[in-house]
């Protein structure tokens, strides 16, 4: 048996259980739904940054100074309640996989309602007493009955999960059993028999979570938020943000790529909270004119990774065109080329093949560790800007650099570069393949 067909044999069963676990698919999909939201509110934060800051068109139109309100309020009401909303699709999206799988019926526990609850638990999880700014004035106030954006944005969002897993699969439970239901007369319309008929189980899981979190205060003093923060949040931010995390997890990404797994499904799932958080916080500190924290985020590795799609698919077309004699390669690298220039990397990694391609497994595996071993350094001493804008995936290569750091020049030109460097680590291996004519 040949090394690859070995590994082959190890690693997709694990893998697809992986990529087919329930809780990890709702995590993910729920971040793929807000998707939309998080590319319109970064349209708004590169206008901002580029139009209604600047100094000099804020000259020639004295309003595009108040004009900076309109990002703010889009922020608001997007990724200032992205906790929010991913919670409550959690909720939503698992329930389905359990009516899906037949484990409960709808007419039992509407998806609807299980989200709704997953909100609700994650919102008497969070602080009774937050601390805030008090407007036009450097002075901090405690207040009740308010939670506050750094909970409802970013700073929320692993009590969210936590919150959300959590209640559905309580609430999957106690629905199930059946003894708990409140069964309504026939000629009830079945929005409101629906409504009764889970009501006992929705309340039980209220009153759980809540003494729960009234008895974890009164012992220890600590909210849930803090000792989710302490536990999970922050260690696991730190090690996404070392050298060695961030090229782990991209290393693990491309070898599920090379066996045919789509590599950022499976580790987004695990890695997506800490990473929008990450961005998250970076955008907040952009707009307001303090120091960028974060260096690892999605957009920032995209940006010097997914040139062309996972891997540098695009300057591996480059190099075929340059450098292969075969037919069949040049054929799929020409029908390839203009999805790759958006990103879409399918046609390429299958009809080549790349995937399982022991002419392109190294270039493929090591070129974008490469890359982020290059632009982090440069990152971190400051020469090219970190990631301040969520652009759209399908955006073309170089010019996500330039949307995602907010039109910084030297974070462009580096992408530029790696994008050419890339081609010229591609070739050598584009032209051993010359030899081969099965693969």
């Amino acid at each position: 048996m040949k090394i690859a067909d070995k590994i082959n044999k190890w690693i997709l069963p694990y893998a697809n259980k992986i990529g087919n676990q329930r809780h990890l698919i709702a995590i993910r999909d729920s971040f793929i739904d807000i998707s939309p939201i998080i590319m319109v509110n970064s349209l708004f934060i590169l206008l901002n940054s580029l139009l209604f800051s600047n100094p000099g068109l804020q000259k020639k139109f004295p309003y595009f100074k108040k004009l900076l309100d309109i990002g703010t309020m889009v922020n608001n009401g997007t990724l200032g309640f992205m906790t929010i909303f991913v919670t409550f699709l959690i909720g939503y999206r698992l329930t389905k996989h359990y009516v899906a799988a037949k484990t409960i019926t709808e007419e039992n526990l509407s998806p609807l309602h299980a989200g709704i609850i997953s909100v609700a638990v994650t919102l008497i999880m969070f602080p009774l007493f937050n601390d805030v700014n008090v407007a036009n004035s450097t002075k901090i106030v405690k207040v009740a009955g308010v939670y506050t954006q750094a909970l409802t944005s970013s700073g929320g969002m692993f009590v969210g999960l936590i919150g959300a897993l959590l209640s559905t699969e309580l609430l999957i439970k106690i629905t199930k059993s059946g003894k708990l239901r409140i069964k309504m007369p026939d000629g009830v319309p079945p929005a409101v028999a629906q409504s009764f008929n889970s009501l006992i189980p929705e309340s039980l899981v209220v009153i759980i979570f809540a003494l729960f979190t009234f008895i974890y205060i009164q012992i220890t003093g600590q909210t849930i938020t803090q000792l989710v923060q302490t536990v999970i949040a922050i260690p696991l931010q730190a090690a996404m943000e070392s050298p060695i995390g961030l090229f782990m997890v991209q290393i693990v990404t491309q070898i599920l790529w090379f066996f045919g797994l789509h590599g950022q499904n499976i580790v987004s799932s695990v890695t997506s909270p800490s990473m929008l958080a990450a961005i998250q916080q970076n955008i907040s500190a952009f707009s307001a004119g303090k120091h960028v924290p974060f260096i690892v985020t999605n957009p920032w590795i995209g940006m010097y990774t997914l040139f062309g799609g996972t891997g540098a698919i695009l300057p591996l077309l480059i190099a075929i065109f340059i450098g292969s004699k075969r037919q069949n390669y040049r054929e799929v690298a020409k029908l390839g080329l203009v999805p790759s220039f958006f990103n879409v990397s399918e046609p390429i990694m299958f009809g080549l093949p790349v995937v399982m391609n022991p002419f392109l497994a190294i270039p493929f595996l090591f070129v974008p560790i490469i890359n982020l071993a290059i632009a982090y350094p440069l990152t971190a001493m400051g020469l090219v800007a970190k990631s301040v804008v969520i652009p759209p995936w399908t955006l073309p290569p170089i010019l996500t650099a330039w949307v995602t750091t907010a039109g910084d020049i030297p974070a462009t030109i580096l992408s530029a570069l790696l994008f050419i460097m890339d081609i010229f680590l591609y070739l050598p291996f584009v032209l051993a393949s010359n030899k081969s004519k099965e693969i």
